[in-house]
């Protein structure tokens, strides 16, 4: 399955079906499918490894925005 065809699935999951929760299989298999979409599809898209560094520094909370090219602060 695509990353795309993941996406519309898991879109398709909560409309269609309107899940009050999730059981642990299911959340599972969900997160380990978004790590492989990041992994493979979304992560090497966002530049230089440093530029990864940094996003993912900001994920982590070690760092609360990044700077854009004319002085702007991001926040995520």
């Amino acid at each position: 399955m695509k990353a795309s065809e993941f996406c519309y699935w898991l879109q398709g999951m909560f409309e269609l079906s309107n899940p009050q929760e999730l059981n642990k299989q299911q959340t599972t298999q969900i997160k380990r499918h978004l790590a492989l979409v990041f992994k493979h599809d979304i992560d090497p898209q966002q530049g230089t490894p440093e530029h990864q560094a940094e996003l993912q520094a900001i994920h982590d909370g070690q760092q609360f925005g990044g700077i854009g090219p004319n002085g702007e602060l991001y926040r995520c």
